[in-house]
């Protein structure tokens, strides 16, 4: 298999794959200079800062943040899963997206879970379960309204939000009230793992081998394998140019959710877009996902 020929009939790009990605790279590089940890160091001035254990392990952590403003309702939540192929990166990450919609008015709730190979399926999808009902059961201590969530999450983060919200045995085992989640965002996920794209580009097949720990966890970790049609709103987005994750499994969920009837779902292919930058420099001017996303929330989960 060659990657270079074989996966250009997944991108918009005339470009060579590998200067795709070293555009993405080095964006990615630019922009970690740009935002500060603000997780590590946040301002007491003017935000308010919550860490929290949402179970026993050091990683089974999250991160509360909102303005340090007077407010005489709940704040909306967004809750925000980070990418890392499974196997890497952290809630830290979410300084990225989460500038934008702090300002915004919106509690942001930034979860870690634990990473393959030190686990793989379903420990990490269950992390997230149990993460969802910490904040459902204890958001409204901390200034967040725990009927009004936004699920998000980027690549490996945009799966497992898909899977979190589509998995209803995880909302069965786990007693989570689905129906207080408004409306989710899927950002260059990865929704089926029997297409065989996935596993063309080295680095994207390493990690899911990695962290499914056998082909018998293909379909049940796919999210496709679990949508009823009873999901909430969802608005999903990819990269145009992504030379990591085929946009074929963004375009799948988008059908498969329509083929079972679910209601107000959005495919958005973001042209010119790789896959690092559909999150780095939400706060700059012209950035398209930035601006799909906001519109959406304004729509689903107004702040005012």
């Amino acid at each position: 298999m060659n990657y270079e020929a074989d996966y250009r009939q997944f991108v918009d790009s005339e470009e060579p794959l590998n200067s795709i990605q070293e555009k993405d790279w080095a964006f990615y590089g630019q922009c970690g200079l740009e935002y500060p940890f603000f997780y590590a160091t946040p301002d007491p001035k003017r935000q308010d800062y919550f860490a929290r254990p949402y179970s026993e392990d050091p990683l089974q952590r999250l991160d509360i943040h909102h303005l340090k403003t007077p407010q005489k309702k709940k704040r909306p939540v967004i809750f925000y899963i980070h990418g890392g192929g499974w196997t890497n990166e952290d809630k830290s990450n979410t300084r990225f997206v989460a500038h934008d919609w702090i300002k915004k008015g919106y509690t942001v709730v930034s979860i870690n879970y634990r990473l393959s190979p030190n686990v793989t399926h379903p420990a990490i999808i269950e992390d997230c379960a149990k993460a969802l009902k910490w904040v459902q059961e204890n958001i409204h201590d901390y200034g967040g309204d725990p009927n009004r969530i936004c699920v998000v999450g980027h690549s490996a983060g945009g799966h497992l939000a898909a899977l979190l919200v589509a998995g209803v045995k995880w909302h069965k085992k786990y007693d989570i009230d689905i129906k207080k989640v408004k409306c989710w965002i899927p950002l260059s996920g990865i929704h089926d793992f029997n297409l065989q794209e996935n596993y063309m580009p080295p680095m994207l097949g390493a990690a899911i081998i990695a962290m499914l720990g056998g082909d018998d966890n293909k379909v049940e970790c796919s999210p496709v394998s679990h949508i009823t049609g009873k999901e909430p709103p969802c608005l999903i987005l990819h990269g145009g140019d992504d030379w990591l994750v085929p946009r074929t499994n963004s375009i799948e969920l988008h059908d498969r959710l329509v083929e079972k009837g679910a209601k107000h779902t959005k495919l958005h292919i973001v042209k010119g877009y790789a896959h690092c930058n559909m999150i780095l420099g939400f706060e700059r001017p012209g950035h398209i996902p930035a601006k799909l996303i906001n519109k959406y929330l304004d729509e689903m989960l107004p702040t005012r």
